[in-house]
């Protein structure tokens, strides 16, 4: 019986323009997705490129001894979409999350540094009235006394003209290793008059060296915190660092889709060639 003698010609598979526009259109996708969850849930980012990577990667491992060309395309678009998940997750962390959060409490204006801590409990960002700025000369900071060169919890008054000699203290603004024992208080963006403000913990979600902070400013200055005070993360327009947050998430995943799309032409290049010699 005569049989049918081993292939010699050039392996079928996909074309070299699909080498390099697939993996690239992966990436694209996956990227988009995650800017477009605006941080709501890791699950965007992380979901979309794990179900392409174990589909990719399957598809490779079945492709592997009949059609090696089209194992290694899928090779590259499974590579694409684990690149692709490492700059989103990037981006996540970084910009997404923190713009998320920052817009999933409510945004007070022209507070008084005077008013209850209580009633903005469930503040992300705060505005406080004109002539509002943190009380530098009632700074304390606070060290473990085990660990001297630990972390330095640093907090500071939020006052006004008409609260700056009162002992009662709703808001505290706050920071590490940015102030001295008794002064020179530098945690706020933007300098000490700066009136905006980001949540950074209330009284009941504060960090212990914080609390240790305000109770020995509480000491050392005769304060009387109030309860539910809230610690503070002065800046100039927390709007302005929101919008900043996405905007910066944004520029990254453009930067990376363009630098991709050159990765994505040579690699798609040489493994076309190499695929199909």
């Amino acid at each position: 019986m005569l049989r049918e003698g081993p292939r010699t010609g050039p392996q079928s598979g996909p074309r070299m323009r699909e080498f390099i526009v697939v993996p690239w259109l992966i990436a694209v996708v996956i990227l988009l997705i995650t800017v477009l969850s605006q941080g709501a849930s890791a699950a965007w980012v992380v979901v979309p490129a794990l179900l392409i990577c174990i589909a990719t990667a399957v598809l490779a491992w079945e492709k592997r001894r009949t059609e090696m060309p089209t194992a290694i395309f899928f090779i590259l678009c499974c590579l694409a979409a684990f690149s692709a998940f490492i700059v989103s997750m990037v981006t996540y962390i970084h910009f997404l999350e923190p713009y998320h959060s920052l817009g999933m409490g409510a945004t007070y204006l022209d507070m008084l540094p005077s008013q209850s801590a209580l009633g903005a409990s469930d503040a992300s960002a705060i505005v406080f009235a004109p002539g509002t700025s943190v009380d530098t000369h009632r700074t304390y900071g606070y060290v473990d006394a085990r660990n001297p060169g630990g972390t330095v919890y640093c907090v500071a008054p939020v006052s006004n003209q008409w609260t700056i000699a009162e002992p009662s203290v709703q808001f505290f603004a706050a920071g590490t290793n940015c102030c001295g024992k008794r002064g020179a208080f530098g945690c706020t963006q933007g300098g000490n008059g700066a009136r905006g403000a980001l949540l950074l913990a209330t009284e009941e979600t504060a960090k212990k060296g914080f609390k240790n902070a305000v109770e020995g400013a509480a000491v050392a200055y005769g304060l009387q915190p109030g309860n539910g005070y809230l610690l503070l993360t002065m800046v100039t327009d927390p709007m302005a660092i929101r919008a900043d947050k996405y905007d910066g998430a944004v520029k990254l995943l453009l930067i990376y889709i363009f630098v991709y799309l050159v990765i994505a032409g040579m690699t798609g290049y040489m493994a076309h060639n190499a695929a199909n010699k």
